[in-house]
């Protein structure tokens, strides 16, 4: 058995598939194997579950960009290809993402919609991809509910509709995984050629995917560290290596045109977003987001419970299977930390884990208590295992469906909203200026003749001309951190007359006014 070969622990095979997937699960109370649920034609409700997925991924595919969009578009994916693959302008570049938005938009032209084409697209294929993965590791119901958790995520469809190259990451995050653990089992050379492909597209997505990377070669090293000192041999260990190899050797040739333009980006310093971005803002705003996505705390509360049971159940079940769903996590947290800036994005990639994980604990809680109550009869309540893993299922689908109610009510920074509001109510002549993360779309996108004021003198200057000025902004946090002086007279002489939610955190699109003939506008 190949979980047993690697010296880092051992799995309880359930049974051997036609199609020579090995699923694991833990025993149950009287040490026997529990028998795994096959629904009939499986496939056809994946077939099913994916159709969902991208039906739901395309509702309000074509509402207005976010900052991050915009700047994506502008900096990137309006340059030739050429220009994309060997000029870095920065970490707002996914050159894989770029190159394929680029294309979608030769192909149907420019619209919101093709530029976040390319992202619904691995967005859904990562439905069938985490069955794949779970299957590996899991029965046929388990994997078919973490497609369906994927397929209703929240977030998951957020980020599918999100122009940025996240989910597409999240996509070979997940096969990249499955390949490695079939290569491990099957020791054949053909899903080690797939890791290394999976991997090095990945990694030329995000650079993020190289801590996943990381992790793998960790695994692999633990266990050749293994079998040496047990004086096993090490040539089983030669094609994962090889495997890593040519991920690392495929990942330097794509970034070839733009390595040192990536080093000294990265290595340039510490990032000015440090102080607004930072981890104790970072875990505030994973909780918000987390929140948003399943509905209450209370549910947030009952999830984070249900994974650590399922994560004690992969840990019990096979080491080198919760290595590989864990450890990526702890190695993002620690580098993303070293570098002082983190966002709770970073993490997304690793959602196929999250969910693999969650859906373990929903079928392993309700095991355990009914294995609690049958110490005394054995034949108590054989319907109570598959009736509260049901309802703890019911509970989340639920909970992310009333989720994505709100995300298909509002786009994702709503400038348009802010923009039809501001022209309608000003009058000629009346100014209209903007400030902080605002200004960039407002005037470089949406090519509005709107002054600029980046100093509170500035903006002093326009307050006195007699006549009421209206300011836009967005993202309070970074204007009182970047511009504290203009945040400061905002506050106190202006008046927020109209807030255009969004569904990204800290997004909302603020119009204010000043009155000349109030010097002491009410604070909001």
């Amino acid at each position: 058995m190949y979980y047993e070969s690697l010296g880092l622990g051992e799995a309880d095979i359930l049974a051997k598939r036609d199609d020579q997937v090995m699923t694991t699960a833990p025993r149950n109370s009287a040490g026997e194997f529990p028998s795994p649920a096959r629904p009939p034609f499986p496939w056809v409700w994946l077939a099913a579950l994916t159709i969902l997925a991208a039906g739901l991924r395309v509702i309000g595919l074509n509402r207005g960009l976010w900052l991050d969009e915009i700047t994506f578009l502008l900096i990137t994916v309006r340059h030739p290809i050429a220009e994309i693959i060997t000029v870095f302008p920065g970490d707002a570049q996914h050159p894989l993402y770029s190159i394929l938005a680029r294309l979608s938009i030769l192909a149907f032209g420019e619209h919101v919609w093709s530029l976040r084409l390319p992202a619904v697209i691995f967005g859904v294929a990562s439905v069938p991809a985490l069955y794949l993965l779970a299957v590996s590791v899991a029965s046929r119901t388990e994997a078919l509910l973490c497609a369906a958790f994927l397929a209703l995520s929240y977030h998951h469809v957020w980020f599918s509709q999100d122009a940025r190259g996240y989910s597409t990451l999240a996509f070979w995050t997940i096969l990249s995984t499955f390949f490695l653990l079939r290569g491990l089992r099957t020791g054949s050379r053909g899903p080690y050629a797939a890791y290394a492909i999976a991997a090095a597209l990945g990694a030329y997505t995000h650079l993020a995917m190289m801590f996943l990377i990381a992790s793998h070669a960790l695994i692999g090293a633990a266990g050749a560290l293994s079998d040496w000192r047990r004086g096993r041999s090490l040539k089983r260990w030669k094609m994962p290596l090889e495997a890593l190899l040519l991920t690392g050797g495929s990942t330097l040739l794509f970034y070839a045109p733009i390595l040192l333009q990536v080093q000294k980006f990265f290595m340039k310093g510490p990032s000015g977003m440090k102080a607004v971005s930072n981890p104790h803002w970072a875990m505030w705003e994973a909780i918000r987001g987390l929140t948003a996505g399943l509905g209450t705390v209370g549910v947030l509360g009952a999830a984070a419970i249900v994974l650590a049971c399922g994560a004690w159940s992969y840990l019990k079940q096979d080491r080198v299977v919760f290595a590989c769903l864990v450890l990526p996590g702890i190695l993002t947290l620690g580098s993303v930390a070293v570098r002082g800036t983190m966002y709770p994005r970073f993490f997304f990639s690793l959602i196929g884990f999250a969910i693999l994980i969650l859906v373990r604990g929903m079928i392993v809680i309700p095991q355990s208590i009914r294995a609690h109550l049958r110490r005394g009869s054995p034949g108590l309540y054989p319907w109570l295992a598959p009736a509260a893993t049901a309802v703890l299922a019911a509970m989340f689908f639920v909970s992310s469906a009333f989720s994505l109610v709100n995300n298909y009510r509002y786009p994702k920074q709503d400038f348009e909203g802010a923009i039809r509001f501001v022209e309608m109510e000003t009058r000629n002549g009346d100014p209209v200026v903007t400030t902080g993360a605002a200004t960039y779309p407002l005037r470089q996108y949406y090519a509005k003749p709107w002054d600029s004021v980046e100093t509170a003198q500035k903006l002093r200057e326009i307050c006195s001309r007699g006549r009421p000025v209206w300011l836009l902004y967005t993202m309070p946090r970074y204007l009182e951190d970047g511009l504290p002086a203009v945040n400061e007279m905002v506050r106190k002489e202006f008046t927020v007359i109209r807030v255009f939610h969004g569904t990204l955190g800290d997004g909302d699109v603020f119009v204010a006014r000043f009155d000349p003939r109030n010097t002491n506008p009410p604070r909001t």
